[in-house]
């Protein structure tokens, strides 16, 4: 007989035990950490009577000693995910002093699987690459296997692959493939392992089944490093007949194509990638040299142009750089990998932003951004940049939908759950944009940006304890005891409206300060530190300035509630009208591509 997988139905929510997967109606995904999630599961199998708290602890966290908090966060982070509020308890109650209850009515059912396969294969992990050898460790390569095993994966439309960032911090965590398997929701894990020595490289990679930890396929390859594009190509088709994908063949070409030909491209390539995830400005600017580095080395190398475009549209669109230098450098660079190859989703992805932001070309954005995700309907960062194309052209709910089709590539992703909260706050959904920001925080409890907007949202829904305190964790998860201070105090003594105009004469002198550095400051946030100390006039000074600059942060201006007190300026008006004009001319011809 086939084995079963059991399928739980409740309310508007479908949870299955075995693929760890709860989705809404109409098959939408709901985001829920691994811990919340276990928390559901053992609710809906013990759902006959209560579960009482030190019970419930003790099946969740066996091995460890955790305190009554931890499993009142969990509740509270379920509650939220199914849309409960706080006296609206359809699903979940508390059984005073003893522990918790579901009581939905709750529909169980097993769904035979056939063929002997526990669950159906629709998503992956590629792992970080380890090294077999510690002294032999390659940390760029070994990171680089897995991105470039990613991408290729990333355009079957039958998988979901989860991105690079997702996994990034399981290189440094000694877990097994299952459990981080889990952690990640998906069905099946790709773990390899990597020694290079002279010439020479070794890698073991297996592919392990998430619900029975059982290895579907593995190999060891012995290459000269010369061979690698060929050993990926190999490992890529071996994942796809493991996975029983059947491939058509336009994508059994592109599951093999290769960037380039050139191994030591290749190399300086990867090095480029590892840098751009790091944080620290001197270190991301690293990137930059190992990018140009790629396509010195092959001149025809379409992916490392894309990288070159990453770092000066990624530091132009921020505020890292200057706009005036950064964007024509980005637009020289993506023009160059797109002449040479516009089948690549990160091209597109790029042109799309080069097209908001420095353009300002709103249909031009869209079409270039619906034009990767056709290519690469599973790569996350192409729905982020349509997401955000649709927000800042006020397009809310479809901005929000295109949010939520890119968390349900990367789910555990700070940076997209944070941006589906930001869409939903501009959007005036202020609860939900609450829900949202605490969802984020469940599982990037450091995150101070997540913070400071949790704080915001709450401002505008009136709840000013609520708000004063998100911002003071914000600050001080930032390192910046002495704001959370002056925040503290000015709200004690003056109340809310005190304490924000002087949390933003603060930062109004620290920025001056910056700027008398040397140091590139967005005008943009000089005008929302002066509106938000009540300065109206020399926040519409910076805003004439603001309006004109290239930057993410204009194309925010108008949906901002910091900036509600400059609206009815005709000064105001006239800036934003500037912002949704098309402009007329680009210095290179791009409305054809």
């Amino acid at each position: 007989m086939d084995p079963e997988r059991q399928v739980y139905e409740f309310g508007d929510f479908r949870v299955d035990a075995q693929t760890r997967v709860i989705s809404a109606r109409g098959g939408a995904p709901v985001h829920l950490t691994p811990k919340a999630f276990d928390t559901l599961l053992y609710l809906l199998e013990h759902r006959e009577g209560y579960s009482a708290k030190d019970v419930l602890i003790k099946a969740l966290w066996p091995d460890r000693v955790v305190e009554e908090n931890n499993l009142d966060q969990n509740i509270s982070a379920l509650r939220r995910a199914l849309g409960e509020r706080r006296d609206d308890r359809r699903y979940i109650v508390t059984v005073p002093g003893k522990g918790y209850r579901l009581v939905a009515d709750v529909k169980a059912r097993g769904i035979a699987m056939g063929g002997g396969n526990l669950i159906p294969i629709r998503s992956i992990a590629v792992l970080p690459f380890r090294a077999l050898a510690p002294e032999l460790q390659d940390t760029a390569l070994e990171m680089g296997m897995a991105d470039t095993l990613i991408t290729r994966l990333t355009g079957i439309r039958e998988i979901t692959v989860r991105p690079l960032g997702a996994v990034r911090k399981y290189a440094a965590l000694e877990q097994s493939p299952s459990d981080i398997g889990r952690e990640l929701a998906v069905a099946v894990v790709l773990e390899g392992h990597l020694q290079r020595w002279n010439d020479k490289v070794r890698i073991s990679v297996s592919l392990v089944r998430v619900a029975d930890a059982t290895t579907l396929w593995a190999a060891t390859f012995d290459k000269k490093f010369e061979d690698i594009f060929a050993l990926q190509d190999s490992i890529a088709e071996h994942v796809v007949d493991a996975l029983t994908l059947e491939l058509d063949s336009e994508l059994k070409s592109r599951l093999t194509r290769h960037d380039t030909e050139s191994t030591a491209a290749y190399e300086s390539y990867l090095k480029g990638r590892y840098f751009w995830w790091k944080t620290a400005p001197e270190e991301f600017a690293k990137c930059r040299d190992h990018f140009q580095q790629a396509v010195d080395a092959d001149p025809d190398y379409a992916l490392g142009y894309c990288g070159l475009n990453s770092y000066y549209g990624f530091g132009a669109a921020w505020g890292f750089l200057p706009p005036d230098d950064a964007w024509p450098k980005a637009e020289a660079a993506i023009s160059k990998a797109l002449l040479l190859d516009d089948r690549l989703a990160e091209a597109h992805t790029g042109l799309a932003a080069l097209k908001l932001i420095c353009y300002r070309d709103w249909a031009g954005a869209e079409r270039a951004a619906r034009r990767g995700i056709a290519l690469s309907p599973g790569f996350d960062e192409v729905h982020y940049v349509l997401s955000f194309c649709l927000l800042a052209a006020g397009r809310f709910d479809q901005a929000i939908a295109e949010g939520r089709r890119a968390l349900a590539i990367d789910p555990f992703s700070p940076r997209m759950n944070e941006h589906l909260g930001k869409c939903l706050y501009f959007a005036g959904r202020h609860t939900e944009a609450i829900r949202q920001f605490c969802h984020t925080l469940d599982f990037a409890a450091d995150n101070a940006t997540a913070y400071e907007s949790l704080g915001d949202a709450y401002e505008r829904e009136g709840m000013a304890d609520e708000a004063v305190t998100a911002w003071r964790t914000s600050m001080t998860l930032a390192g910046d005891e002495d704001l959370a201070a002056c925040l503290a105090d000015a709200w004690t003594h003056g109340g809310l409206v005190t304490a924000v105009r002087a949390v933003a004469q603060r930062r109004v002198a620290r920025l001056e300060a910056q700027a008398q550095e040397g140091r590139y400051i967005p005008a943009a946030a000089f005008a929302r530190a002066r509106a938000r100390a009540g300065d109206v006039d020399a926040a519409l000074v910076h805003l004439d300035r603001a309006f004109d600059e290239r930057n993410v942060y204009a194309l925010l201006i108008g949906l901002d509630p910091a900036f509600e007190g400059l609206r009815a300026s005709p000064q105001f008006a006239h800036g934003i009208a500037g912002i949704n004009r098309r402009r007329a001319s680009s210095s290179l011809n791009l409305s054809a591509i």
